[in-house]
C-alpha cells in the first residue's frame, strides 16, 4: 500500500478543514459574508513602529548581530492556524484574496499562503444579475446591488495530500453550484446576503468591533449560514454531508480518506488503497455493515435507490454477493455497482462469508488496554461478556469451531452469541482472518505423515516465506515458456469495479457472463473441445500437465494418488491455482468443490505442495 512521506505524516493525519468561508463580488466591492468557526480573540492591534534617528544615515550596514535576527526572522514561517482557528486574517484581506476575475470561474481554485491552503470554487453570477437588472429597470429605476460572483473556500493545512484537496475543490463545487441554482431560482443568495450584511452593519453601529458577535448573529438568523456550518461540523466528526441545501438541493459528499481512517486510528489511508480495494471485489465475497440495518436505512435520502435499500435489508454476514444478486432480483454487475458505493461511503465493508471453518487471529493494531472506550462499548452490547476473554480465544489462528468452546458455550443459545462477538470484533477491525494457498514444488518435502487438512488450513507463515515460495516457483516455471499461460493474470472474470468494466469496453451482459470464469476454464480456453465428454476432460488434463515443467509432472506423476484418474484430473485441473494466489475458498467457489473434498486432495498431493496462511489482500487493502 502505498505510504505518505514521514515529514507530513502528522499533518496528513488530520484531515479536518481549518475553516469554510463565504465570500461573494458585486457592485458594492468585495465581501466576506460567513466564516466559521470564528477567531474567540479580537484581532490583534499592528505593533507601534520603534522611533529613529532622523539623521540616521540609511546606507549604514548594521551590525552583525541585527543580520542574525533578519535572518531568522526571514527563515520563520508566520502560522495562522491557532487552536485550529483561523487567526490573522481581516475580513477585507480574506475577500479581496479569495474573489477571482470573471475569467477564472467555473475552475477549481487554490492559493498558498504559509501553513494554510485555500481552496474553493468560484461561479459566475453575471448573467442573473443581467437578467435581474433588466427585470428591475422595467418596474422601478431605483438603483440596485447585483452580486456577481460567489466562492465557497475550505482553507485547509498547506501539507495536505493532493487527493484529499480534490475532494474538498469538489464539495465546494457542489455548494457553490447549488447556490448558484438557488439564487436562479428564488434569489436565495442574494436575500441571505442582506442579513448576513445587515448583521456586520449593527455590529459596526453598535460600536463593537468584536467580530464574534456578528458571525453569531448569522448562524442564528441566515439559514445559509446554519447550512454551512454544518458541512463544516459534519466534516469534522465522520467526513460525510448528506443534506438538503435550501430545502431543494442535494448535497452528498464523504471524505474517504476520514470515513475509513476513523475505523482505524492512526493509520493512513490513501485514495489510491481504496480504488484498489474496490476493484478487488469477487463474487465468493461477503460484506458485513459497519452500522446497524436501521442506522444505514436512516442516512440515506429520501429517493434512495430501491435496489440499495432491498440490498441492506437482505444482507448477512453468512452470504456471498452471488447469492445475494439471486436473492435480491439483481445482476452481479449491479450488486457490485452498489457494494462498492456501499463500501466508499464506509457503510460496509469486505470479509469472506461467515462460517464455522473460518480461520481468525487477532489484529495486530487491536487495543488490548484494559479499560479502553471499545471494552466498555462491549459491555454495552453483550453484558456478562468481557472483550479481553473474546479476544484471548484468537490469540493464536484458531476456526471458529475451535473457538466454540462447549465447556464456554454449554447452550446453542451462547453458541449464537459467540458468533454475534465474532461479527462485532470484524467490524471494529479486532480479527483478521486467514487463507491458506498452495504452491507447486518440485522438490520432496520431509514432513510427518500425519499432515491432515485441519494442520494445512491452520499453518501461519510470515511474509517473508510467502515471498521465497512464489520466488522459487516462478524460477522454475520461467524456465519453460508454456509454464507462463498458468499464472492467474487480471481477467474480465477478476474485475470487479464499475471503471474497469466501462474500459474494457464490453456489454453488461457479456461482462457479467464471465464474472464467474475461473482459472482453471481460462487455462482451458486453448484446448480443442472433442465430441465425447470422457475424452475431452482427458485431453484437458494432459494439456495442463504438459504446460508444466517436466520435472514438475514427474514429481506430480510420482505421487501414489496420480495412480487414480479421477484425482489426477482434478489436480490437473486445480493447477492454475497453485501459485501463491488463490486461496482455498476462492478454489472451491470457481471449481464447485466442497472443503472436504479439496483438503482431502490436497493432502494426496502434499508431496508436492507447499501451504502458507495469511490474509487475502483484496481483505485487507483497508
Amino acid at each position: 500500500m502505498y505510504e505518505w512521506s514521514q515529514s507530513c505524516l502528522t499533518m496528513a493525519c488530520d484531515l479536518n478543514p481549518v475553516a469554510i468561508i463565504l465570500v461573494t463580488s458585486g457592485t458594492r466591492g468585495n465581501r466576506l459574508l460567513f466564516r466559521y468557526p470564528y477567531c474567540q480573540e479580537q484581532e490583534t492591534k499592528p505593533k507601534p513602529k520603534k522611533k529613529t534617528n532622523c539623521g540616521q544615515n540609511p546606507y549604514a550596514l548594521k551590525i552583525a548581530e541585527n543580520l542574525q535576527d533578519v535572518k531568522k526572522e526571514k527563515s520563520s514561517i508566520t502560522s495562522f492556524v491557532k487552536d485550529g482557528v483561523l487567526t490573522n486574517f481581516s475580513n477585507n484581506t480574506l475577500a479581496n484574496i479569495l474573489i477571482v476575475k470573471s475569467d477564472l470561474c467555473g475552475k477549481k481554485f487554490s492559493v498558498e499562503i504559509d501553513d494554510v491552503r485555500f481552496v474553493g470554487f468560484p461561479i459566475s453570477l453575471q448573467h442573473l444579475s443581467r437578467d435581474s437588472g433588466l427585470q428591475g429597470s422595467q418596474s422601478s429605476s431605483s438603483r440596485q446591488h447585483f452580486i456577481l460572483s460567489v466562492n465557497v473556500v475550505f482553507v485547509l493545512r498547506v501539507r495536505m495530500p493532493e487527493s484529499v484537496v480534490s475532494c474538498y475543490q469538489e464539495l465546494a463545487q457542489q455548494l457553490a453550484v447549488a447556490i448558484a441554482h438557488e439564487e436562479k431560482r428564488c434569489q436565495y443568495l442574494n436575500r441571505e446576503a442582506k442579513i448576513m450584511v445587515l448583521a456586520f452593519e449593527e455590529a459596526s453601529v453598535s460600536g463593537d468591533n468584536d467580530m464574534v458577535s456578528p458571525l453569531r448573529q448569522i448562524i442564528d438568523r441566515s439559514r445559509l449560514g446554519g447550512e454551512l456550518k454544518s458541512v463544516f461540523d459534519s466534516l469534522a466528526q465522520s467526513g460525510q454531508v448528506l443534506f438538503y441545501l435550501n430545502q431543494w438541493v442535494e448535497i452528498n459528499f464523504c471524505l474517504p480518506h476520514k470515513i475509513h481512517a476513523m475505523h482505524t486510528p492512526g493509520r493512513v489511508i490513501q485514495l489510491e488503497s481504496i480504488y484498489r480495494y474496490l476493484s478487488s471485489v469477487r463474487p465468493y465475497h461477503g460484506i458485513l455493515l459497519t452500522k446497524t440495518e436501521k442506522e444505514v436505512l436512516n442516512f440515506l435520502p429520501l429517493d434512495a435507490s430501491p435496489c440499495l435499500i432491498r440490498l441492506i435489508k437482505l444482507t448477512t454476514p453468512i452470504k456471498n454477493l452471488k447469492t445475494l444478486a439471486l436473492e435480491t432480483d439483481l445482476s452481479i454487475t449491479q450488486i457490485y455497482q452498489l457494494v462498492c458505493h456501499m463500501i466508499y461511503w464506509g457503510f460496509a465493508m469486505l470479509i469472506y462469508p461467515l462460517c464455522q471453518s473460518n480461520l481468525y487471529v487477532l489484529s495486530a493494531s487491536a487495543n488490548t488496554a484494559a479499560h479502553s472506550d471499545l471494552s466498555k462499548e462491549f459491555s454495552l452490547h453483550f453484558p456478562g461478556l468481557h472483550l479481553h476473554e473474546e479476544m484471548s480465544r484468537f490469540s493464536f489462528p484458531s476456526p471458529m469451531h475451535d473457538a466454540c468452546d462447549i465447556m464456554a458455550y454449554p447452550s446453542p443459545g451462547l453458541l449464537d452469541r459467540l458468533n454475534q462477538v465474532v461479527v462485532w470484533m470484524l467490524q471494529h477491525r479486532l480479527l483478521n482472518q486467514l487463507h491458506t494457498y498452495v504452491n507447486l514444488t518440485t522438490a520432496r518435502k520431509k514432513e510427518p505423515s500425519s499432515l491432515t487438512s485441519h494442520s494445512m488450513s491452520s499453518t501461519l507463515s510470515s511474509n517473508s516465506s510467502v515471498q521465497v515460495v512464489e520466488e522459487s516457483y516462478l524460477s522454475v516455471l520461467m524456465e519453460d515458456p508454456r509454464a507462463s499461460t498458468l499464472d492467474r493474470t487480471a481477467s474480465m472474470s477478476d474485475i470487479a469495479s464499475v471503471n474497469s468494466e466501462e474500459s474494457c469496453g464490453h456489454s453488461a451482459a457479456n461482462y457479467a457472463s464471465q464474472l464467474s470464469k475461473s482459472p482453471s476454464q481460462e487455462a482451458n480456453s486453448d484446448c480443442s473441445v472433442v465430441a465425447e465428454e470422457t475424452k475431452a476432460q482427458w485431453r484437458v488434463q494432459d494439456t495442463l500437465l504438459n504446460e508444466l515443467k517436466p520435472q514438475i509432472k514427474a514429481a506430480i506423476l510420482r505421487c501414489p494418488a496420480s495412480r487414480n484418474p479421477d484425482d489426477l484430473h482434478l489436480f490437473a485441473k486445480l493447477c492454475p491455482y497453485f501459485n501463491g494466489k488463490h486461496h482455498l475458498e476462492e478454489m472451491m467457489f470457481y471449481e464447485n468443490l466442497r472443503r472436504t473434498l479439496l483438503n482431502a486432495l490436497l493432502d494426496k498431493f502434499k508431496e508436492v505442495l507447499i501451504f502458507c496462511s495469511h490474509e487475502d489482500p483484496a481483505t485487507s487493502l483497508l
